[in-house]
């Protein structure tokens, strides 16, 4: 029971932290759009990418492949919104994709990483479902605007569940992880940030 209950509590802690450096990450990239907005990279200043990385370095250490895929699948998911641009590496948005989900396979296997894809997935459409007000206020049109709100909150059920089915023994660590950071995250984006 408690090298279970150990495994459960430090993968918990991998996701949090993992979620951590990947919300440091998107906040740098996106400081020039969310001028107006809370952003957690405005607020550390030139010391956030670092406090992402020892973030990401202890979500590995206490559970590697889950920390890995997590932000692997998030990559991936990051890049679905510049399909057509093109990178410092010379590929598109797709052509990485495909190349870290290629990686993400050989290193960590299809299971890990397709469990980390549908669950990112599923964290972006209940986030958009969320900000569906706020991001139609700045122009930004987010799957809930595109699919309509019941529509993205029912793909958002629909990739949860996937998620599970694929790897049902990691999922409730995981979903709660997720949950306490993300509590977190709308505690302090409602001004005390």
């Amino acid at each position: 029971m408690l090298p279970a209950m150990c495994e459960f509590i430090s993968i918990m802690f991998s996701v949090i932290l993992s979620a951590i450096a990947i919300k440091l990450a998107d906040d740098y990239l996106d400081q020039d759009m969310d001028k107006s907005e809370k952003n957690f990279a405005t607020a550390l200043g030139k010391g956030s990418m670092l406090y992402g990385m020892v973030s990401m370095a202890l979500a590995a250490s206490l559970n590697t492949p889950i920390s890995i895929s997590l932000f692997l699948a998030s990559y991936i998911i990051g890049m679905f919104h510049d399909l057509k641009s093109h990178f410092p590496s010379r590929l598109n948005g797709f052509q990485e994709s495909i190349l870290i989900f290629i990686v993400g396979v050989f290193l960590l296997g299809w299971k890990m990483i397709l469990f980390s894809i549908f669950f990112v997935i599923s964290i972006q459409l209940i986030d958009d479902c969320i900000d569906d007000s706020r991001d139609e206020l700045i122009g930004h049109r987010n799957w809930a605007h595109r699919l309509g709100r019941v529509e993205c909150f029912l793909l958002f059920l629909l990739t949860l569940l996937i998620s599970w089915l694929i790897n049902e023994e990691i999922f409730p660590a995981v979903f709660l992880g997720a949950v306490v950071f993300y509590s977190t995250i709308l505690y302090y984006q409602k001004g005390r940030l």
